[in-house]
C-alpha cells in the first residue's frame, strides 16, 4: 500500500506491504490502481492519488455556521466559490503546513535516475520499478516516441533515453510498444541524440566518449577573470556541467552486461563496432534542435576536442580533485538533495566512482533519492526539483489571507506560516566564496530548507507571505517567529540580488556576458548560460520591498526606495511593444503580464498610464468568446502568443483576471465573463480540473504545477469580489 509522508517539507511516498498494513491495522487509502490515466484526453496528471488520500483524511464540508451571502449577485457568487475553493484546498495541506503536489513533466529526468542506479549496481525496488514503467509507457506518444516533456512531440532525447530506461527496468524488447518506439529511433538514428543524451548513453556503454564534445575538466582551473570560466554560468548550468566534467574526465563506463550488448544491437541498425561515433559529435536530430550550434561553439569545442587527445594526466587529476571537492561541498550544503535532479544523479554517479559504493557519501545520496520521486495516477516520476513546497505555500498563504473570509481558515494559515518560517535560510553556506555561492542568510528556497538554494522571487514571496500573515491579526506577538531581524536579512538578500539593469535574475546576480549564450552546448534548452533578468523575479522583488517598506519604513530607507525605483524602470523596459510581458517560468504572456502589472502598480505606476493601458488592451485582445484565456506551451517556445488548442484554461484566466483587476480595468463586462468561466469550471467539492501544463523553464521544457489550478482561481475570484465594491455591478 502506497501512502504519502512528509516532515519539514520532505515529500516521500512510502510503500507498506499489504501484510504489514494489516498488522498495523492501517485504514485502506486510495491506491494507484484505483485510477485510470487516459493520456489521449489529457497528458497531465491531476494528482488524483495524493488528493484522494488527503481528502479522505482531511476534507470536511463547510460548517453551517459559515454564513455566506445567498443571493445571485456576481459578488456573492464569487465569494461563495472562493470560500468553497479554500475549504477544499485546505484539505490538501500536509501536517507540516505546506501543500504537496506533482512537479513532474520533463521526460529526461527519470532516465538519469534509472541509468545511475543501473551503473552503480543499486536495484530499484519492484514496487517502484512497476510504477516507473507505468509512467514511462503512459506518456508514450501515438507515433511510438517520447518528447522532452509530457506534452511535447516525439524527439530523440526523450525517445532514446526512455526506450533504454524501459529496457533497464525489465521491459523486454519484444514488447510491441518498444518495437513501435524503435521505428522512430531508427528513422532518425540513435546517434542523433542531443549532447545530454549522448552523455548518458556513453555512461552506459551505448555510445563512445570520443563522439561527445569535450567537457574539459581543466576549465575549472583556469583564471576566474576569464569570461569563459564556469563560475560565471547560471548556477543550474554550472552545477550540471560540474559533475558531467568529472564523469567525462574519468571516462566512466558501465560494466558490460548481456543487456548492454542487446541494447547495442537494438538501438543501431548497423554493427556497433562499425559506427564512427566521432563523426556524430555534432549530429543532432532536427526534432531536438532548439538552440542551434553557433560558429563560436563549434570552433571552441572543436579545439577542445583536439586538446582532449593531449591532456596532461597530472593536470587532469588536479582538475578532477577540485571538481570532486566542489561536488562534495554541494552535497553537504544541500544534505545530498542538490540543486536539481540532473546534477543530483550525476553527482551520485561521481561520488560512487570517487568515494566508492560503500562510502558514507554514496549511501547519503541513496537516502535522498526518494525526495525526487512523486507518485500519481500516471505512475512514478522524477520531479523537476525536490518539489515546489515553499513557492506553492507562499502563494496559497497570500491568497487565503487576502480573502475577506480568510479568518475562518486561521488554522490552515498558521500552519502555512509555520512552513514559511521553518524554510527560511538563516546562515551562509560554508566556503561560499570558494564555491561561487551567493549570500544565503535570510533567503527562501523554492522547496525546502534542506535544499537551501535561495532564489530572488522565492525570497520575495516568502517575505510577502510572512508580512501578510503578520498583518492578519491572527498571530500573537510570540507567534510571529519570522522576526524583524529575519525580515531585514531577507531584504538584504533581495537587495544583493539586484542586477545593474535594475532587475532581478533567479539565484544569483548576472555574472557573465550575454554572448556566452553562443556557446550553449545543450541543444534542447535556451537561455541557460547566464542568469538573466526576468519580469517575474523583478516584479516579485519590487512587490516585496514595497510591502516591507509599509511595515518597516525606517529600515534601509534610501536603499529600499532606490531599489524599487530601479526595479520599476527595468520592468517598464521589459514590456513588449504589444503591451505584454513574456513569462519565462510559466505559460506565458498572461503570467508575465500579471507580474508586470502587479509590480508596476505596487511601485506607484498610475492605473491610467499608457503603459498599463497597453497591457490591458493586450489581455482584452486575447480574451476568448467564453470569457477566458488559454495559452499553449508553444508560446514559451516561439515567444509569440499561441492559443491553447483546448481553448480557455482556468490558470491563464485567473492570471489575466488578476492583472486586469490590479490595473483597475473599468469595463466590467470582460471581468464578469472571466469570473463566470472560473466559477463554471469549479467542481462541486471546490476543486478545479487539471488542464494543460502551466510551468516552463529554459524556453523549451514544460513542467507541472498542480497547485496552480486551485490557488489562482481562488485568489482571482476573491479579488474580483472585492473589486466589485467599486465597479459597476450591473447583471449580465
Amino acid at each position: 500500500m502506497w501512502k504519502f509522508a512528509t516532515e519539514r517539507g520532505r515529500q516521500v511516498w512510502e510503500y507498506v506491504t499489504p501484510n504489514k498494513a494489516a498488522e498495523n491495522k492501517e485504514k485502506p487509502l486510495p491506491q494507484p490502481a484505483d485510477f485510470d490515466f487516459e493520456s489521449k484526453k489529457n497528458k497531465n496528471s491531476a494528482d488524483r492519488l495524493y488528493r484522494a488520500q488527503a481528502v479522505q483524511l482531511n476534507y470536511k464540508e463547510l460548517s453551517d455556521d459559515v454564513k455566506l451571502p445567498a443571493d445571485d449577485s456576481y459578488r456573492s457568487q464569487a465569494i461563495r466559490a472562493s470560500v468553497k475553493g479554500i475549504n477544499y484546498y485546505q484539505a490538501l495541506q500536509a501536517d507540516d503546513g505546506h501543500w504537496p503536489g506533482d512537479y513532474g513533466g520533463p521526460m529526461f529526468l527519470l532516465p538519469g535516475l534509472i541509468i545511475t542506479h543501473y551503473v552503480t549496481g543499486v536495484e530499484i525496488e519492484d514496487h517502484k520499478r512497476h510504477q516507473m514503467i507505468r509512467y514511462l509507457l503512459n506518456h508514450q506518444n501515438e507515433d511510438g516516441g517520447w518528447g522532452i516533456h509530457i506534452e511535447a512531440p516525439s524527439a530523440m532525447f526523450g525517445s532514446v533515453l526512455t526506450y533504454v530506461s524501459l529496457r533497464l527496468l525489465g521491459v523486454p524488447a519484444s514488447d510491441e510498444r518498444l518495437k513501435k518506439a524503435l521505428v522512430i529511433i531508427h528513422k532518425e538514428g540513435a546517434y542523433s541524440l542531443p549532447s545530454w543524451g549522448k552523455f548518458w548513453l556513453s555512461v552506459l556503454g551505448l555510445y563512445e566518449w570520443e563522439g561527445v564534445t569535450s567537457m574539459f575538466p581543466e576549465l575549472w582551473l583556469l583564471p576566474e577573470a576569464l569570461p569563459l570560466h564556469p563560475w560565471r554560468y547560471w548556477c543550474h548550468c554550472r552545477m550540471v556541467y560540474l559533475p558531467m566534467a568529472y564523469v567525462f574526465g574519468a571516462k566512466i563506463v558501465a560494466k558490460m552486461t548481456p543487456l548492454i550488448q542487446e541494447l547495442r544491437k537494438e538501438l543501431y541498425t548497423e554493427p556497433y563496432e562499425s559506427i564512427n561515433f566521432r563523426s556524430h559529435c555534432w549530429n543532432v536530430s532536427k526534432l531536438d534542435m532548439y538552440t542551434p550550434h553557433s560558429l563560436l561553439l563549434r570552433t571552441l569545442f572543436g579545439a577542445l576536442n583536439v586538446v582532449e587527445k593531449f591532456h596532461v594526466p597530472f593536470v587532469r587529476r588536479k582538475a578532477l580533485k577540485f571538481i570532486m571537492d566542489y561536488i562534495h561541498a554541494e552535497d553537504d550544503q544541500t544534505k545530498h538533495v542538490d540543486i536539481g535532479p540532473v546534477n543530483k544523479f550525476i553527482n551520485m554517479l561521481s561520488v560512487w566512482h570517487w568515494d566508492g559504493p560503500n562510502s558514507a557519501r554514496f549511501k547519503a545520496h541513496l537516502a535522498r533519492v526518494d525526495d525526487y520521486l512523486w507518485l500519481a495516477e500516471d505512475g512514478m516520476k522524477c520531479q523537476g526539483y525536490n518539489g515546489s513546497q515553499l513557492w506553492d505555500t507562499s502563494f496559497a498563504l497570500q491568497a487565503i489571507a487576502e480573502s475577506p473570509e480568510g479568518h475562518r481558515f486561521s488554522r490552515c494559515l498558521k500552519k502555512a506560516y509555520e512552513y514559511v518560517e521553518m524554510s527560511q535560510v538563516q546562515e551562509d553556506v560554508k566556503d561560499r566564496v570558494k564555491f561561487y555561492r551567493h549570500v544565503s542568510n535570510g533567503g527562501w528556497p523554492f522547496s525546502t530548507l534542506d535544499h537551501g538554494w535561495p532564489i530572488s522571487d522565492c525570497t520575495a514571496e516568502g517575505l510577502k507571505a510572512a508580512l501578510t500573515m503578520h498583518n492578519t491579526g491572527l498571530l500573537s506577538e510570540e507567534e510571529k517567529t519570522v522576526t524583524a531581524q529575519r525580515m531585514y536579512n531577507a531584504v538584504n538578500v533581495i537587495l544583493s540580488f539586484q542586477n545593474t539593469d535594475g532587475g532581478w535574475a533567479t539565484y544569483e546576480l548576472t555574472r557573465g556576458p550575454a554572448w556566452l549564450e553562443l556557446i550553449n552546448p545543450a541543444e534542447v534548452f535556451g537561455g541557460i548560460m547566464i542568469d538573466y533578468t526576468y519580469v517575474e523575479c523583478s516584479s516579485a522583488c519590487v512587490q516585496s520591498l514595497v510591502k516591507f517598506r509599509k511595515s518597516f519604513p525606517d529600515h534601509r530607507t534610501k536603499d529600499v526606495n532606490t531599489s524599487i525605483t530601479r526595479g520599476a524602470a527595468c520592468i517598464r523596459k521589459l514590456q513588449r511593444p504589444d503591451g505584454s510581458w513574456l513569462g519565462s517560468w510559466a505559460v506565458c504572456f498572461t503570467y508575465g503580464t500579471w507580474f508586470g502589472i502587479e509590480g508596476l502598480i505596487d511601485a506607484g505606476e498610475r492605473q491610467d498610464s499608457p503603459l498599463i493601458r497597453r497591457a490591458c488592451d493586450f489581455l482584452i485582445g486575447k480574451q476568448n468568446a467564453d470569457g477566458g484565456w488559454g495559452e499553449s506551451f508553444e508560446a514559451c517556445v516561439t515567444k509569440q502568443w499561441v492559443p491553447h488548442p483546448d481553448g480557455s484554461q482556468v490558470v491563464n484566466t485567473a492570471w489575466a483576471l488578476m492583472a486586469l483587476l490590479k490595473a483597475g480595468y473599468k469595463d466590467v463586462e470582460p471581468l464578469h465573463r472571466a469570473a463566470q468561466l472560473l466559477m463554471s469550471r469549479q467542481k462541486d467539492n471546490g476543486d478545479w480540473d487539471q488542464e494543460g501544463i502551466s510551468g516552463v523553464f529554459n524556453g523549451n521544457c514544460m513542467i507541472t504545477y498542480t497547485s496552480y489550478r486551485n490557488v489562482f482561481p481562488i485568489w482571482a475570484l476573491q479579488r474580483y469580489h472585492e473589486a466589485l465594491k467599486t465597479l459597476d455591478q450591473t447583471q449580465a
